[in-house]
């Protein structure tokens, strides 16, 4: 699928030069499917490969979060291959001194006395028709890191936990040679992180980045899931959409319908917000006056998907109120 990109913001042609900057090393392949992808709704990855010949029209100001997540990867990439960084780092965080000698990107086993650090490394191994590609960030000592530039309610919330563990499930299965340990590392770069947030709450964040550790599938369990994603997008790809299994509400990121009771229906604020519409109704009963309205659940993974304009499930969204694109 092609890009046509439109520029509808007027954004200025520093920041355009910028945000046209892509040096992602992507497959042409046809059978290749990444290792991310791998995590994407079964609807969208067979909308993807029938409508391959079609443009998806992009704004440049759309590209914002995908090159500032590039450039933060490119830059962790950097710093590991400069030596003096990690003696630094190692100072800086109390432990001036190493026994071993930390190795970047050996191709050759280890000794004892060294560390082994993979860096940006990329992996691929055929199941059947197909070959399944993947390029983690950082493997230190066999543990995996994936470094996360994001908001802080995606950590608040941890929605995006199963996707961590899949995604680094699929690098393990990848490389077991080199991923031994039974955990990602998550280094999350928060782009919205409140200094006075962080003072008034204790639960929230208490510094703009900070690690937290997820579980991975056995390799058994992983295997499963890839060969069962397969079978089924390979079992699709002749049907027509009416027949493709619609993208459920977590893969959707759906929020939940709200009911708003209004007091004086004039009122531009709720004064009360409802999960069901029978809390809603009850509430308007005892009250006597006012008036429910119903505030559709947003659908917004829609926003972010490639073959959105093709879907006939966004569409209806779209109808319903459900999804702006």
């Amino acid at each position: 699928m092609a890009f046509k990109y439109t520029n509808n913001n007027n954004i200025s042609l520093p920041l355009a030069v910028w945000l046209m900057h892509d040096d992602y090393d992507y497959d042409s392949r046809a059978n290749v499917i990444s290792a991310t992808s791998l995590l994407k709704p079964t609807r969208a990855l067979v909308l993807k490969t029938q409508n391959s010949g079609l443009d998806k029209e992009v704004d440049i100001s759309d590209l914002v979060a995908a090159r500032m997540g590039s450039a933060i990867h490119a830059i962790a990439e950097e710093a590991w291959l400069q030596r003096g960084n990690i003696t630094k780092a190692l100072k800086a965080m109390g432990t001036s001194t190493l026994d071993k000698i930390f190795i970047i990107n050996p191709d050759k086993p280890v000794k004892d006395s060294e560390i082994a650090v993979y860096v940006e490394q990329r992996h691929e191994t055929t199941v059947g028709d197909y070959i399944i590609s993947g390029k983690y960030d950082l493997v230190l000592d066999g543990t995996i890191s994936d470094y996360k530039s994001t908001s802080v309610w995606t950590y608040i919330y941890d929605s995006n936990a199963l996707k961590y563990t899949q995604q680094g499930s699929i690098y393990k299965w990848l490389a077991p040679d080199r991923i031994t340990d039974n955990k990602i590392d998550i280094q999350f770069i928060f782009t919205d992180w409140s200094s006075a947030q962080a003072i008034r709450d204790p639960k929230y964040p208490q510094s703009k980045v900070l690690t937290k550790s997820y579980p991975l599938w056995s390799v058994e369990q992983t295997e499963h899931f890839i060969k069962q994603k397969l079978e089924d997008i390979t079992a699709l790809l002749d049907k027509v959409q009416e027949d493709l299994p619609l993208c459920t509400s977590d893969e959707l990121w759906e929020s939940a319908t709200k009911y708003k009771y209004f007091k004086n229906p004039d009122s531009l604020r709720a004064t009360k917000n409802f999960d069901s519409l029978d809390e809603a109704n009850i509430r308007l009963a005892n009250e006597g006056i006012g008036e429910i309205k119903t505030v559709p659940g947003e659908a917004k993974a829609c926003r972010y998907c490639e073959v959105a304009g093709v879907c006939h499930q966004a569409k209806n969204l779209v109808q319903q109120g459900r999804l702006v694109l």
